[in-house]
């Protein structure tokens, strides 16, 4: 080969390499859209079933994002199915310029991937500012519980009045059963002797 023919056969393979370059950054910058909006629909719908809605605004939020994102998703998927059609146009040599079909779509999928992501950072700094609120006002209104000390004194007041009472009162007036048989009989064994007297008096007289 003379050093002309290695030299076109050099820019032959560079500008192939430059417009293999070129489709793939097309092709990814694409996909990355693709799959970035679809976590994005996923991450919504996640938030809005755990966290839930603090307000009416943040609904339209809520459906702001998701619908950008799916706007998105949608014009991906008609870049991907016109570029087909288009690159067969251009291998049959019935294009000349740029399809206005795939213009368009690639700028709806770009700006609607970037308001969904607007929103979408939107969202997450109002229910990180819900949260933290939510939590000071719970702390607030939780009842301040101070630990006073109970004097030991005050822990065994009254115990007297858990003496028994038996003690003193069980034998109160026992003095009362006494047999009272004893004191009849006395009498008259004690007037015994005074009768015998008497009838020795009257003996003698």
């Amino acid at each position: 080969m003379t050093p002309e023919e290695i030299a076109n056969q050099k820019e032959v393979e560079y500008y192939a390499s430059c417009v293999n370059a070129w489709f793939n950054t097309s092709l990814e910058h694409d996909k990355s859209i693709l799959t970035l909006a679809a976590g994005g629909i996923g991450l919504l719908i996640t938030l809005l079933t755990t966290v839930g809605l603090s307000s009416a605004e943040a609904l339209v939020l809520y459906v702001g994002a998701i619908t950008s994102f799916l706007v998105a998703l949608v014009s991906v998927l008609v870049v991907f199915r016109h570029n087909r059609t288009y690159i067969e146009q251009v291998l049959a040599g019935k294009v000349a310029g740029n399809d206005p079909v795939l213009a368009k779509a690639d700028s709806i999928a770009l700006w609607a991937f970037g308001v969904g992501v607007v929103f979408t950072a939107v969202i997450g700094i109002a229910t990180a500012i819900h949260s933290y609120t939510s939590k000071e006002k719970a702390m607030a209104n939780e009842p301040t519980k101070t630990n006073q000390p109970v004097p030991l004194r005050e822990s065994f007041n009254g115990a007297t009045n858990l003496q028994p009472t038996m003690a003193k009162d069980s034998f109160n007036g026992a003095t009362n059963l006494q047999p009272q048989a004893s004191a009849s009989s006395a009498a008259p064994v004690a007037s015994t002797p005074s009768s015998t007297s008497q009838n020795q008096s009257g003996k003698g007289k």
